[in-house]
């Protein structure tokens, strides 16, 4: 007989607010990362709020202690202007280290919440292999999934 479930994270995601995260394993490349998140319908997460912020922090510490995590904010199109890569919005909330970004060396691009800083942001080069987190829209219409 079919059962009836409401739609939900996937399995290894979690719920917050209107979206999904999931928190990678392995540690890739800031292009890759993202590619990665794009086979799964999603992007590199993005943090809008300090209570998004300070979930995220909490839910990487518990995935992977002392690790970094990409994040999808990146500088390259225009020096100092931090944006959104998948919206092309400049940030309304940053969680930056002190004395961050630096771009330290002329190349410090992408973004990720860096474990050397508390889980703050920082700016790094993005070749530089990190984990990542992924974020998808939280589909709470009440569709129902037969099977």
């Amino acid at each position: 007989m079919p059962y009836k479930a409401s739609s939900e994270c996937p399995l290894g995601w979690y719920h917050y607010g209107n979206s999904c995260f999931f928190f990678s394993h392995e540690a890739f490349d800031w292009f890759v990362s993202q590619s990665s998140c794009r086979a799964h319908n999603a992007r590199l997460a993005e943090i809008e709020t300090k209570a998004q912020s300070d979930i995220l922090k909490n839910l990487a510490k518990t995935s992977g202690p002392g690790q970094s995590y990409w994040l999808g904010g990146r500088d390259d199109v225009i020096e100092g202007v931090w944006m959104w890569a998948s919206t092309d919005k400049a940030f309304n909330y940053t969680d930056w280290s002190p004395g961050q970004p630096d771009n330290g060396g002329g190349n410090e691009n992408c973004l990720p919440m860096h474990a050397g800083y508390g889980l703050k942001w920082n700016d790094k080069q993005c070749k530089t292999a990190y984990r990542f987190i992924c974020e998808k829209e939280y589909s709470s219409d009440g569709s129902e999934i037969i099977g």
